[in-house]
């Protein structure tokens, strides 16, 4: 069985990316930053596993 992980890997950026579309529309800013902050540092452990099967 041949896995797609490029499929995969985008389409569930793109449904994350969509489910924090809509909470951030309810946040105030300050709340937001805050938020923000914690999901760049998701997304940017989440890259990190990601390179760790290929060369980025």
């Amino acid at each position: 069985m041949v896995t797609n992980y490029g499929y995969y890997t985008e389409s569930l950026f793109v449904r994350e990316l969509e489910r924090l579309k809509g909470e951030y529309i309810e946040l105030n800013l300050d709340d937001m930053k805050v938020i923000m902050k914690e999901d760049i540092l998701l997304l940017e452990k989440a890259m990190d596993i990601l390179c760790r099967d290929k060369v980025c």
